[in-house]
């Protein structure tokens, strides 16, 4: 499968080239979900990219969560009035918390009081038991929003685990007592921010989300958004999200939503027998409150000409028929032999589809 970061970059290639679709300028529509946030430029690079990808190898997870932090963010910062940074202040020295260093990955103790994870030597509740030295908080992402160069918010995401591991024993974390956690840890960076950086002053408005990852190797599911803390000003307001993201074909899949799976497999299955070699269907579901809001399929084929590639754009256009919910947004794309040949949108509340085709 295409890596997630690959698809966003061509789904917004599709967007922006095909007339008639309603959101070719951002700045014209008033759904901000459909709307794509634009990179102040010239775009700078941040050395917390080298974290990142220490901290978590998984690059579909870690698109995941920056895609899904600027999701979250459109309810905020609307994109069509302000562009993006990243890292503008929490950089590589700001979270390192290895070797003994303070920054706000480390354990709360005498010689870190910024560390965002709980003292080892202090008990932790998890709610299925007591445990010390867990680590929950495992990165922060963030991504800072300016209109006309001047800071008009910031939107940070704390990645954490479900579970913590003592004593050879795994501890997997209440929703209760994570929230708890999410909380205080929210309170405390906020003020982090405004104590810590002149330019993030009491007028900025930060909002601060938790993405708990799935530590399930048998799971089809990846982990997903669970809380969402808002400060402006003197005021701030905290709610719980209920977000999964779900490997396709799979059983978690299934179990959420029966009847999508049906419709995939019905889906799948006009596909199999086009070409004599084998074409394989798989992508990825996000679910918000228990309600499936996304689905990207990719389509890999092998066709050995040009009329056998089209034959599969063709039926893989035709087959989205068999998807019945129009509150989804359905994002599809066909490799054959490594290259993509094309991708297809069916935007949400659409029976129509949306198709780029390169041969």
């Amino acid at each position: 499968m295409m890596k997630k970061i690959e698809r966003i970059l061509l789904a917004s290639c599709l967007l922006f080239s095909l007339s008639g679709c309603t959101v070719l300028n951002p700045k014209d529509s008033q759904d901000r979900s459909t709307m794509t946030y634009q990179a102040a430029t010239p775009f700078v690079s941040s050395d917390t990219r080298v974290k990142h990808v220490s901290l978590i190898s998984d690059a579909d997870v870690r698109t995941e969560v920056e895609s899904g932090l600027m999701d979250l963010a459109k309810e905020h910062f609307p994109p069509n009035s302000v562009t993006y940074r990243v890292h503008s202040f929490l950089n590589y020295d700001e979270l390192d918390a290895t070797d003994g260093s303070r920054g706000l990955l480390g354990t709360l103790r005498d010689g870190n009081p910024n560390g965002l994870n709980p003292n080892s030597n202090e008990d932790f509740d998890t709610g299925n038991g007591i445990v010390k030295g867990g680590v929950i908080l495992v990165d922060i992402y963030e991504l800072d929003f300016y209109k006309d160069d001047q800071l008009d918010g910031i939107a940070l995401s704390l990645v954490v685990n479900d579970k913590i591991v003592y004593n050879n024993q795994d501890y997997e974390i209440t929703p209760e007592k994570m929230q708890a956690y999410l909380e205080v840890t929210s309170n405390k960076l906020a003020t982090y921010m405004k104590e810590r950086f002149n330019e993030i002053t009491n007028r900025v408005p930060i909002l601060i989300a938790a993405y708990e990852l799935n530590s399930d190797a048998m799971s089809s599911s990846k982990g997903g958004y669970v809380y969402e803390g808002y400060y402006n000003g003197n005021s701030s307001s905290f709610k719980a999200l209920s977000q999964e993201h779900v490997i396709v074909p799979g059983s978690s899949f299934s179990e959420l939503d029966p009847n999508m799976a049906s419709e995939f497999n019905a889906y799948k299955a006009d596909l199999l027998h086009i070409l004599p070699d084998a074409t394989f269907v798989s992508g990825e579901a996000k679910f918000e409150s228990g309600k499936c809001t996304k689905l990207d399929l990719t389509i890999t084929s092998h066709g050995k000409s040009v009329g056998e590639i089209l034959a599969v754009i063709q039926a893989t256009k035709e087959g989205m028929k068999h998807f019945s919910p129009i509150d989804v947004q359905y994002d599809v794309e066909v490799i054959n032999d490594g290259r993509v040949y094309a991708l297809l949108r069916r935007s949400k509340g659409q029976d129509s589809v949306e198709e780029m085709t390169w041969i």
